[in-house]
């Protein structure tokens, strides 16, 4: 599973990095809310983490850019701000989930794979050719054990053959 944290706090990102690793997750990473906006538009990730409170962008914007451009991947807003104001208005933009920060690991994982549901006449597992692994479920490529992501486009292009 490839997952987007959206999170400009560096040790929270590392936290939340190793949690996600540690459960077979692909992470990629940004502490930008445009970057994060251009990585869920380009790239095919299954859930995207995003806080809210971001240095270049607050972190609804960032949600309704994606939202605004099709981009129906799940998100979870991974936030500090508790009021159930602010929950109801990350909801209201077209977050999936709203988890506020501090949180326990199991409940994140939980929610996250609640988030998730399994792709549907995909066979997971990976495959290898001339030195590359190709994973079936996470639609991306290793090449001498780097992971390279594809981008969306592309999948769709490839699918055609």
């Amino acid at each position: 599973m490839r997952a987007l944290l959206i999170e400009d706090d560096t040790a929270m990102a590392m936290t939340v990095d190793l949690m996600l690793k540690g459960e077979g997750f692909d992470v990629s990473e940004t502490d930008l809310g445009e970057e994060g906006v251009d990585l869920g538009k380009f790239y095919n990730f299954d859930i995207i983490i995003l806080d809210l409170n971001l240095p270049d962008m607050h972190g609804y914007d960032v949600l309704k850019r994606l939202r605004a451009a099709a981009i129906g991947t799940p998100v979870l807003i991974l936030s500090a701000m508790s009021e159930p104001d602010n929950k109801v208005k990350g909801l209201g933009f077209g977050a999936n989930d709203y988890l506020t920060k501090p949180f326990d690991r199991g409940e994140l994982i939980d929610r996250i794979r609640a988030l998730v549901p399994p792709r549907p006449g995909r066979a997971a597992g990976r495959t290898r050719q001339s030195g590359a692994v190709a994973d079936t479920e996470g639609d991306d490529v290793r090449v001498g054990g780097r992971l390279h992501l594809i981008r969306t486009d592309m999948l769709e292009f490839l699918s055609l053959w």
